[in-house]
């Protein structure tokens, strides 16, 4: 026997007063009067245009077809407690499959190596990480959450933010080697320089703080080389193909190996982009959604203030 969706309170409502036997028990349970059960009742035999409970002084006797479509109440009631168990399962236990977006290189040097503590943390969430530069849309492709670097246009996204990018500029001994290296950021006007650049954008200008008068100092650059992957442009560095402005900590273990040296150390690059983790808007968040929200928040915040 189908229900159309509009008698689902009807049929409710129905099971409770068979189950306690009387008006006034299920109305007990239901925090509602004796006379709104009643009244329910009756609305809810008149759709379906036949008796389902005898009433007498004493007691409720289901009718024959009161009997059938208890079932049928039953069943569903069952579904619904199980839905209820499903939603609670889902809003409290950290597990299921978790999307997340993230820009290639800071994916790969911030975000992948810290994963691995994630996972042994919550070992029930299968992780799925998209790497690309470029804007994801969380809601049409299903991601939970994305890291986002630079000013957040008005969305409905939730953002928290993590920090900043801090900038670095080196060279690999080779290029010093050849060129020479800068005194002052007015210097990289002549030399080669290496920078970040996809269809919408060329970070090719690059600003500057005198450490004496607090002064800023644009400079733009031109160079053998611009490109879409960051992690590409600290390869291109290491090789010798020219001086390069980037996020520190793609560069740190290359300065640590001696494969690129750092550049003006008196003139410190202004600061750097901010970077959010942003998820959906919702009600109800996954507990695997906040349990990421908050892991970045403890581990990878303190890597980018």
């Amino acid at each position: 026997m189908s229900i159309p969706l509009e008698r689902l309170p009807g049929l409710i409502l129905f099971a409770r007063v068979a189950q306690y036997g009387s008006l006034s028990g299920a109305a007990k349970s239901l925090g509602l009067s004796r006379s709104a059960v009643s009244k329910q009742l009756t609305s809810f035999e008149a759709q379906m245009g036949a008796r389902l409970i005898q009433r007498t002084t004493r007691k409720l006797a289901l009718t024959e077809l009161g009997e059938q479509i208890l079932r049928e109440a039953q069943r569903v009631e069952t579904a619904l407690n199980a839905v209820e168990s499903i939603t609670d399962d889902f809003r409290q236990q950290v597990r299921g499959k978790l999307r997340i977006s993230c820009s290639t290189s800071m994916g790969r040097v911030l975000l992948l190596p810290l994963l691995t503590e994630f996972s042994a943390r919550y070992p029930e969430v299968e992780l799925e990480l998209g790497l690309e530069d470029r804007f994801v849309d969380l809601v049409a492709e299903q991601v939970d959450a994305a890291i986002r670097i630079g000013h957040l246009p008005d969305s409905s996204l939730i953002a928290r933010r993590l920090g900043e990018l801090s900038w670095q500029v080196s060279a690999s001994p080779a290029y010093i080697a050849r060129r020479g290296e800068p005194q002052v950021p007015a210097d990289l006007a002549k030399h080669g320089c290496l920078y970040y650049r996809n269809s919408s954008r060329a970070m090719n200008n690059w600003q500057f703080i005198n450490k004496q008068d607090g002064t800023t100092e644009s400079v733009h650059v031109k160079g053998p080389l611009a490109i879409n992957d960051a992690c590409a442009l600290v390869d291109a560095a290491i090789s010798g193909l020219g001086v390069l402005l980037i996020d520190k900590a793609l560069v740190a273990d290359p300065i640590q190996k001696g494969q690129l040296v750092p550049l003006l150390n008196s003139y410190p690059p202004a600061p750097g982009f901010p970077v959010y983790v942003v998820y959906p808007a919702r009600d109800y968040l996954p507990a695997k959604t906040i349990a990421f929200v908050d892991f970045l928040m403890e581990s990878l915040k303190p890597k980018l203030t």
